[in-house]
């Protein structure tokens, strides 16, 4: 498409500059923001972009008058739109593109007159990239990304069916279903236009894929092995674990535009299921069972339980991103995001952006960088008076990274990827000399591998074939030759240079230690979470509603997972493997899923420990061991001295504590329910407390990483 706008504005319009809107508009909205999804969605996501564009080519014209006015106002619309990624979606897909006609507009000076033709220039590139987008080889991720999680959940089923049968078959199943999860997850994580943004949608598919890896997560590591001869065999376990397995399926039907699950069935299930439950152990206990068998029996479905109310949690998010309306009667999970239309979507997006406004957020640290490396840019190109100076700040947005060891790599890339582009269009701009014909001809060809190269080929040679296209497209708007390439690579140098001291001076150390400091925010919010959920289940503090605790600790899972999502796309060599980080974010999750079960537990269900004291304030001072061994963990990741020798959990203690509770239950039938909290509790306890164990040698390497000077990778 960009050739037949080329041909008309130069040949036809005669445009002039204008003609650099027009090309670099089509590039801009169909190369650097190729949106995905449906067709309708597709044409509104273009001409919402064509119309931002088109107010900012308007702001960066009429900053375009003095150097300082266009330094400034590079400054705060940068930081506008880098911080924009963080709403995902088409926001964070339109984000290169909106930069460039904003940097093309404030580089060239112009005087306000220009407006209407600059404007017009942009607004054709942005019907015929609408055109070209929605009707030409058009992508649909989301039906895509919606398929492998439909996979998924069907794993997950298939999973679940064989827990409670104890197939043989289960640990093929098992990784069957990771790999299942893992595929769904990197499928979104390779999307760039990924749905991650405010809408109910968007945030419900995140969800989803969360609460499938938590599911895989619980099966892999139970709470419990218990022996198979102290199975209660409850005709209620098998109603559930049924429940279940249909509302996974059913989820996997829902996601490819079929019914929607039953939550109902499984919230019936799952409280008829506890009812049974009470009553087997009353009647184990009256008839004179050993409590420790009777503990052990309440501790066999407690596993598929906690599945059940996970499984809640994502039947309802997938039919939310599915674009349905889950069943009112059934109390939403407090996963789930309840508030609905364009004002729930506005206070979503005023919380997403008081989560990431403040200086400890990645976020706002790359959103700085870029807007601080662009004014720079601007400033500089235009003191010197570089004829091209949007190459400068172009060239400054290409090599700037999150840490400044990356920079340095992409800028030797970048000026080596340059100089064979200048080598190869050079050489062809001589051979070719005179003959527009013949450049005609070239330029499908280049405009053809610098846009596959932007996404399929390395970065060197990514820009080498974009100055190969950029030879060609001004030789046929004003011949220059080879030149043209020289100037190209001047302003390459200076925009690097610029992002290389914006890189050394800015958080040069990249997302690493961003990211071990913001898993310790994370690890000390679900702290007080969970201080708050046991105190609720031993009876120490009345049930409430939601957990006000709660809020903090979401936005600081968000502000890790931003942290986390950088740390990947840094794309360099580290000291700390994916995987570690993503257990140490995981980790983190589970925490928040143990405080939501414990927050159910005492405030739906009504399970309080009033009626066994002792037997909470036994549990109370091991879930008070716990937390001070997840502190000394926030505190080392916060590269903090670690607080003295911290005792481990004692699983006797706690076994003991729930069966002193069952002996006073079978003395006292009023005893029943608060036994039962204490079993709950106690189960929880030493789940965390085998997830703490598991935490200390990743802990320990996300801390040497972020020790460990910036311009080490090893």
């Amino acid at each position: 498409m960009i050739p037949p706008v080329l041909a008309f504005n130069a040949l036809v319009l005669h445009g002039g500059q204008n003609v650099i809107f027009a090309v670099f508009g089509c590039f801009a909205l169909l190369v650097m923001s190729d949106f995905g999804g449906p067709r309708p969605a597709r044409a509104i996501a273009y001409l919402a972009a064509t119309f931002v564009g088109g107010l900012l080519v308007t702001v960066g014209t009429l900053a375009s008058a003095s150097a300082g006015l266009a330094t400034a106002v590079t400054f705060v619309v940068g930081l506008a739109i880098a911080f924009s990624r963080v709403f995902g979606g088409y926001v964070a897909a339109a984000q290169t593109g909106m930069l460039l006609s904003f940097v093309i507009a404030v580089s060239i000076p112009a005087p306000a007159t220009a407006i209407p033709t600059r404007a017009g220039a942009w607004a054709m590139a942005g019907i015929i990239s609408t055109l070209a987008g929605v009707f030409l080889w058009p992508r649909f991720e989301r039906v895509t990304l919606r398929k492998h999680a439909a996979k998924a959940c069907l794993a997950i089923a298939d999973l679940v069916e064989a827990l409670r049968a104890n197939d043989r078959e289960l640990p093929r199943l098992l990784e069957a279903a990771r790999q299942a999860e893992r595929a769904a997850r990197q499928a979104y994580a390779a999307t760039a236009k990924r749905p991650a943004g405010p809408t109910r949608r968007d945030r419900a598919f995140v969800q989803l894929l969360t609460e499938m890896q938590r599911v895989v997560d619980i099966v892999e590591r139970p709470f419990q092995q218990p022996r198979v001869s102290i199975r209660p065999c409850i005709a209620e376990g098998d109603r559930l674990a049924a429940a279940i397995v249909s509302a996974l399926r059913r989820s996997a039907d829902v996601l490819t535009a079929e019914s929607p699950p039953d939550l109902r069935a499984v919230d019936q299930a799952r409280d008829l299921h506890r009812a049974a439950l009470d009553r087997w152990a009353a009647d184990q206990l009256r008839a004179g069972r050993p409590v420790d068998e009777v503990l052990d029996g309440l501790d066999v479905d407690h596993t598929l339980r906690v599945v059940g109310y996970v499984t809640i949690a994502l039947a309802t998010n997938a039919v939310i991103a599915a674009g349905g309306r889950p069943d009112d009667a059934v109390s939403l999970p407090v996963t789930a995001p309840r508030l609905e239309g364009l004002g729930g979507a506005a206070i979503r997006v005023m919380r997403t952006i008081r989560t990431h406004l403040e200086p400890t957020s990645t976020v706002m640290q790359n959103s700085l960088r870029v807007a601080v490396g662009l004014g720079l840019a601007v400033l500089t190109a235009r003191m010197l008076g570089l004829s091209h100076a949007f190459w400068v700040v172009l060239g400054t947005l290409q090599v700037l990274r999150s840490t400044a060891l990356g920079t340095g790599r992409t800028t030797v890339q970048a000026l080596i990827g340059n100089v064979i582009g200048v080598v190869i269009g050079g050489v062809f701009a001589i051979l070719a000399g005179n003959h527009p014909l013949v450049m005609w001809a070239a330029l499908p060809i280049a405009i053809f591998v610098a846009a596959y190269a932007a996404t399929a080929v390395s970065f060197a040679a990514s820009q080498a074939a974009f100055t190969i296209n950029l030879i060609v497209i001004f030789n046929l708007i004003s011949p220059a030759g080879w030149q043209v390439g020289l100037v190209r690579i001047e302003d390459l140098a200076v925009g690097a240079a610029i992002s290389l001291v914006v890189g050394l001076l800015l958080w040069p150390r990249g997302a690493r230690r961003e990211l071990a400091r913001s898993l310790a925010v994370f690890y000390r919010a679900v702290i007080a979470y969970l201080d708050r959920t046991f105190d609720r289940v031993l009876g120490y503090e009345p049930p409430a509603g939601i957990d006000p605790a709660r809020r903090p600790v979401i936005q600081a899972a968000e502000r890790a997972g931003e942290a986390f999502d950088a740390f990947l796309n840094e794309g360099s060599a580290t000291p700390l493997d994916p995987e570690t980080a993503g257990f140490l974010l995981a980790a983190g999750n589970h925490a928040i899923l143990a405080g939501d079960a414990l927050d159910v537990i005492s405030t739906r269900m009504g399970y309080q420990a009033g009626g066994c004291p002792e037997g909470a304030r036994s549990v109370r001072g091991q879930v008070g061991i716990l937390l001070n061994g997840f502190t000394r963990l926030a505190d080392q990741l916060a590269l903090r001295q670690p607080r003295g020798h911290v005792e481990p959990v004692s699983a006797r203690a706690l076994r003991a504590a729930a069966l002193d509770c069952l002996r006073r239950w079978r003395n006292d039938e009023g005893a029943g329910r608060g036994a039962l909290a204490v079993v709950m509790a106690s189960e929880w306890t030493q789940n965390l407390a085998r997830l703490q164990d598991d935490l200390e040698e990743p802990v320990a390497r996300a801390v040497e990483a972020a020790r460990k000077p910036w311009w080490r990778t090893s």
